[in-house]
């Protein structure tokens, strides 16, 4: 018998009690560091993949402009091209941990967003007909790197798609699943995708993850392929853009530029409503039958406090208004209008008064989706 003081208390231990928990710790510590560690086999897209999940043209890498576009766009709209936003890659998988692995050249976040949406990556797996997202462990350091552990769903393959950053290029992309496990990469849907013209907006700021930017939840919600074709402060309905938009044999065409082109001196009405028309004109020209969206300014939350900046989207919304109704009275056919009231971002929608929340994309979403859902179903028939 083994009597045994801790603290003024004494109990007692069996000297065969004590020696077979002595064996149960030495054989738990030595099963411990007889385990492997977890091994993983890398799988580079680029080396399989031709055209990314959200791309217009093939071979292009990561961004979502075609190399020669270099030429002709302005630098801004070719530097943002550069942005992965709205692009992704599909994969089918057993594995039950999966290992992200990649580089950006540009800041990992700004001032008004997270890390996460800027230069982060998003998962999601199908599971039935729904996309459920997976939480990573993440580091963001020269080498970003996201782990997902995904032990809950059954032995199996499962179809994923992985969301690129929304506000940064990216590079050496690799997925680690651990070895053993099957893996292969999706081809790009075979559906003629919807199209968005746009600003910073639709580029994704201010989501808080890529996968709650509003085309990124368009595309999950609708189960459709949509080109992101955003970019920040720079969405001007530039003739250059559209000849390059007009290459994309689409299903819609969307049009929402109008928080880019605020009235000031170059941006006059007579400007601002022929961009408008030009555009459309060109994209009805190449695409006789393609539905085309145009939207209206979404608004700022501070528009009934501050009165300049009510003005702004009040005043271009009107001059999209007249283009509209006019284009309409010549006999335009399949276009839309998405209004701001239809939109219905609410006080609460917003980052900084410009840019939405995640409340704010999930607004945007649903208001795109009571329009586009039709006309994805009448594009198919067609």
């Amino acid at each position: 018998m083994i009597v045994a003081y801790q603290k003024g208390i004494e109990y007692t231990l069996t000297t065969k009690s004590c020696i077979i928990s002595l064996i149960i710790y030495f054989l738990t510590v030595i099963s411990v560091f007889a385990q492997k560690p977890v091994g993983y086999t890398w799988y580079e897209p680029l080396k399989s993949v031709t055209r990314f999940s959200g791309q217009g043209w093939e071979n292009i890498g990561f961004g979502r402009l075609p190399n020669k576009s270099e030429k002709t766009v302005r630098e801004p709209v070719w530097e943002l091209s550069k942005h992965a936003a709205g692009l992704g890659v599909h994969f089918e998988t057993d594995s039950d941990t999966l290992v992200i692995q990649y580089q950006v050249d540009g800041n990992l976040a700004m001032d008004h967003m997270p890390s996460t949406g800027v230069s982060g990556v998003d998962l999601y797996v199908k599971n039935n007909d729904e996309w459920l997202w997976a939480r990573g462990q993440r580091s963001f350091n020269d080498t970003i790197r996201f782990m997902f552990s995904l032990d809950a769903l059954p032995k199996v393959g499962k179809e994923y798609q992985l969301l690129f950053p929304l506000y940064n290029n990216i590079k050496n992309l690799r997925i680690g699943a651990v070895e053993g496990s099957s893996f292969h990469f999706l081809p790009p849907r075979k559906e003629k995708p919807i199209v968005v013209y746009g600003t910073s907006i639709a580029q994704g700021a201010c989501a808080s993850r890529p996968g709650m930017a509003w085309t990124n939840i368009l595309s999950r919600k609708l189960d459709y392929p949509v080109v992101n074709l955003g970019f920040s402060g720079n969405g001007k309905l530039e003739p250059e853009v559209i000849a390059l938009i007009n290459e994309i044999d689409a299903s819609i065409f969307v049009i929402d530029c109008l928080p880019n082109l605020s009235p000031n001196e170059k941006q006059s009405k007579e400007e601002v409503k022929k961009r408008i028309r030009e555009s459309a004109v060109s994209l009805r020209k190449k695409h006789p039958r393609t539905s085309i969206l145009v939207v209206q300014h979404a608004g700022y939350s501070d528009g009934n406090v501050d009165s300049g900046r009510k003005h702004i989207y009040e005043t271009l919304n009107f001059w999209l208004a007249e283009t509209f109704a006019s284009l309409k009275k010549e006999g335009f056919q399949n276009l839309y209008m998405l209004t701001k009231d239809e939109i219905g971002l609410t006080n609460d929608a917003f980052v900084d008064g410009t840019h939405p929340s995640d409340l704010g994309m999930q607004q945007y979403a649903e208001a795109y989706m009571s329009v586009l859902r039709p006309l994805t179903l009448e594009s198919e028939q067609n």
